[in-house]
């Protein structure tokens, strides 16, 4: 199975971390050159995958951390909710710590990554890979042991995988798994990435180019993401409404009680429904497309 529209890879890093290098080796093919300040954030590489199950060029998307807060607040803001639903894997790429202080800021840095995975989370369900990925640089000076970093990214929600110390292509370990990068293709690999295009227009936008006509989400794409759940719950008021119209000539003594309580499930209804409008006015177009239909689901539902 060819997948056409697979969700994308987020490889987030410090600055000169060696990320480039990285996913050349992951890749097979050489990332675009950096920024003129050296900086990685923005660029964007792929990934070609091909197994007896799917093929797939998966996407990947680099962001570089200069400043932490800055960054999770970003990421935590409403405004990323499309970006968010764009992806399949975390990848966290950082360079061994070489002091206790470097090693809190690989720990600090999970923390915040794992804050907005969580968040993606709540968007919808995900079923994406988090990846914590270590760069060698030999084993003099190095903070903490294999064992205690699969330790820490575990409870951080991560795989940990240790890169360009032994690593040699068809390596395992002791358990006959694969290590360093072939480990990392085997678990992206593994992941499904066929998906809604929910990435689509949100490429450039990451690159720092112009939005077209399509990336621009005003009032009348509101109204077309919209109209399917409106619709939906038009036809569920005006069947509501009609049951009340209908009844206006039955045995008043008999039926008042009723009618009171449809005009007032009614009138709470559609004061839900501009709720729901006004709630999700905000949003990126494809996190409002799933807050209406959830929404208008659960009030159709309620009691």
């Amino acid at each position: 199975m060819e997948i056409s529209s697979p969700r994308r890879i987020m490889c987030v890093t410090a600055p000169d971390s060696d990320m480039l290098s990285f996913l050349k080796d992951l890749t097979g093919a050489t990332p675009p050159a950096p920024h003129s300040d050296s900086s990685v954030a923005g660029l964007s590489h792929a990934l070609s995958i091909s197994t007896p199950y799917y093929s797939a060029t998966v996407p990947i998307w680099i962001d570089e951390i200069s400043s932490l807060s800055a960054w999770r607040t970003d990421y935590l803001s409403p405004a990323a909710g499309e970006v968010l639903s764009a992806l399949g894997a975390w990848v966290y790429v950082f360079r061994a710590p070489l002091s206790q202080e470097q090693a809190q800021t690989v720990r600090d840095t999970m923390r915040a990554i794992r804050q907005v995975v969580d968040e993606q989370q709540d968007l919808g369900e995900w079923d994406g890979v988090s990846l914590a990925v270590r760069l060698g640089r030999g084993e003099t000076g190095r903070v903490g042991e294999a064992e205690e970093w699969d330790e820490w990214c575990s409870a951080e929600g991560f795989e940990f995988v240790d890169v360009g110390v032994d690593d040699r292509p068809g390596k395992r370990n002791a358990f006959g798994e694969k290590v360093g990068v072939e480990r990392v293709r085997e678990a992206l690999e593994a992941n499904d990435w066929d998906g809604e295009d929910v990435g689509a227009g949100l490429d450039s936008a990451l690159l720092g180019e112009e939005d077209g006509e399509d990336g621009n989400n005003d009032e009348g794409e509101w109204h077309t993401s919209f109209a399917a759940e409106e619709a939906e719950m038009g036809l569920e008021l005006a069947g509501l409404e009609a049951a009340i119209v209908g009844g206006a000539g039955d045995d008043d003594d008999d039926d008042d009680a009723d009618q009171a309580a449809q005009v007032e499930e009614l009138e709470r209804m559609m004061s839900k429904l501009q709720g729901v409008r006004d709630t999700a006015a905000g949003m990126p177009e494809e996190q409002r497309k799933r807050f209406a239909a959830k929404a208008v689901n659960d009030l159709m539902k309620s009691p």
